[in-house]
């Protein structure tokens, strides 16, 4: 007994001493914040006293067992005993005789906080007695009366109707039941609201199912301590930035920097001071909705930005082809003369030949064998090259229209029309126009139309261009498969349309050839094209995205698989 206590054995006796008295200055505090409210004013200069002892003790305590690295000797602890143990005992008979005034007013909440403030000087008497090997008989051991009416470290705080202006949502983390309530009502007077845990892994818990603005929290906790629960809070993201006070004796002060190190807001010592309580969750609270302005703002700006960014893409392509469109009508103009003249002297070649194979009947008669073989040769000849001229001539001239109807857009008239019908008609005649070009070309046309469609307001013709270019690419596509596959692949097209709401929607679904990934996102550029050199302008659906988004102020996207499919959903708004 005689041997002095190490540090770690003095550093606990301190805290063990201090925790009592924080609960005398804590609960008579209060008790002297409601005494005029609870009408019990003429004892406010006893709790007074009571409080002016409570700090007195707390004093003695701290100049007798104050962290200064030397040790304590058995002979200190019982002249500390015997200083404490009078002043605690007059404290105890006067918190007994007020606790009988209050049970006589029927004050029962004050009466709750009164057997609180006697309950904790047992048990301080008790420690005393312990400190010195002497217990105390008349104390409670385990300090049962200075919990809180509720046990439950899980439960919530009663909510306030309305968090107050100012006020925010604080999680608490005290092992000590007496030190949640004390804070939990303190808060709540400052118009918070509050939830409580008893140890980290509760805590972390309920970090993890709720939000809050700021988390007060002790050092000294079974099971989950203070820093590892800053650790855990540093690992998440979500977490990272949650304002955390450490709740700290004073002589922890080591702990108290280590968990600042660790990304602690701040810290407040025990015993709780109402004023630099206030003071510290405000100065948090205030910090944390300045970030979270800040951060709010940040988000904005940074939204404010990519859609800035879009838009100025958005007015970059406008201007190109603005400018693409432009130069395509001066050029489309200046080829389309002459190549009218190409043309039309094709023609009027051909029909002079002809007139020239009639001409030269009878003396062709004249001439011998080989003469007439050769003459006939040259004729044949000069046939197939202006019908070539005139092909490829022809070919140009719709490159050409196309190009003049790209730089035009769209200036049609808007007129009611049965989309089911229109649908239709693009697609026959996209069909029956490549049958002509090749008659050994055939596909299989499914169609799904919804009968149910009403008529809606559309540039009918300018519409029809869409569906009969986007019919040409797929029936294209799904014939050159089964070119490639033979006679065991069935090329099939097939178009459905459904109301959608506020929209009306189109699908056209190939089975061919599909396309890249790589490549979707270039399929409306103009002039590009997945088909083979001299197969495609590369304007079709370039002007398909033209009408539909620009014109009708629709949407048309594509959904592919290369090697197994490619389906193109134009979408139409019912009113224009």
């Amino acid at each position: 007994m005689n041997d002095p206590l190490s540090v770690e054995a003095l550093a606990h006796l301190r805290h063990e001493l201090r925790t009592p008295i924080n609960h005398i200055l804590g609960y008579t505090e209060i008790l002297l914040e409601d005494a005029d409210h609870a009408e019990l004013a003429e004892y406010s200069a006893v709790l007074r006293e009571i409080n002016a002892g409570g700090r007195q003790l707390l004093e003695w305590i701290q100049g007798a067992l104050a962290e200064s690295g030397s040790s304590v000797s058995f002979r200190q602890l019982e002249a500390l005993e015997a200083k404490l143990r009078p002043r605690a005992e007059q404290l105890l008979r006067v918190a007994e005789s007020l606790l009988a005034a209050f049970r006589e007013r029927e004050a029962t909440e004050a009466r709750a906080d009164m057997e609180r403030v006697a309950s904790a000087l047992g048990r301080l008497l008790f420690l005393l007695g312990q400190m010195i090997g002497v217990p105390y008989a008349a104390a409670d051991p385990v300090g049962r009366a200075l919990s809180p009416a509720s046990d439950d470290p899980q439960a919530k705080a009663p909510a306030l109707p309305q968090t107050a202006e100012g006020g925010g949502r604080i999680l608490v983390v005290e092992d000590n039941a007496a030190n949640r309530d004390l804070l939990r009502r303190r808060l709540e007077r400052e118009g918070h609201e509050v939830w409580e845990a008893a140890n980290g892994v509760l805590a972390l818990a309920m970090l993890g199912a709720g939000e809050y603005d700021l988390m007060l929290l002790d050092i000294m906790m079974p099971e989950m301590d203070g820093f590892e629960v800053l650790g855990r809070l540093q690992q998440d993201a979500r977490l990272r930035d949650l304002p955390v006070i450490m709740i700290s004796a004073l002589d922890e002060i080591q702990s108290v920097v280590r968990c600042i190190e660790m990304g602690a807001e701040d810290y407040l010592p025990k015993p709780f001071d109402p004023v630099l309580l206030r003071a510290r969750i405000g100065a948090s609270l205030e910090k944390k909705r300045l970030r979270d302005r800040e951060r709010c703002k940040t988000k904005e700006l940074e939204q404010a930005l990519q859609r800035l960014k879009e838009t100025q893409d958005q007015l970059v392509v406008q201007e190109k082809m603005a400018s693409l469109g432009a130069l395509t009508a001066g050029i489309a103009h200046e080829i389309k003369n002459p190549l009218n003249f190409v043309l039309n002297f094709a023609e009027l070649s051909v029909d002079l030949l002809r007139e020239l194979e009639q001409t030269l009947g009878e003396p062709r008669k004249t001439l011998s064998a080989e003469d007439a073989l050769y003459l006939d040769g040259l004729m044949s000849d000069l046939t197939g090259n202006l019908q070539r001229i005139h092909e490829h001539g022809k070919r140009a001239d719709s490159i050409v229209r196309g190009m003049l109807a790209h730089s035009r857009g769209g200036s049609g008239q808007r007129e009611k029309v049965d989309l089911n019908a229109l649908v239709a008609e693009a697609v026959n005649l996209a069909y029956h126009g490549l049958r002509a070009q090749n008659a050994a070309f055939n596909i299989t046309l499914e169609s799904d139309y919804d009968q149910k469609l009403e008529p809606i307001e559309v540039m009918p013709q300018d519409l029809s261009r869409v569906f009969l270019n986007i019919t040409n690419n797929g029936c294209y596509a799904a014939y050159q498969k089964k070119l490639h596959s033979g006679d065991g692949f069935r090329p099939t097209l097939r178009v459905m349309t459904r109301d959608a709401g506020n929209e009306v929607e189109v699908r056209m679904r190939d089975n061919g050839t599909g396309m890249p990934r790589s490549v979707v996102h270039k399929i409306f550029n103009p002039f590009f094209t997945t088909k083979p050199t001299g197969s495609g302008t590369g304007l079709g659906l370039s002007l398909s995205y033209q009408i539909v988004v620009e014109q009708h102020k629709g949407t048309i996207r594509v959904d592919t698989q290369e090697g197994e499919y490619t389906e193109f959903i134009v979408t139409l708004p019912k009113r224009a």
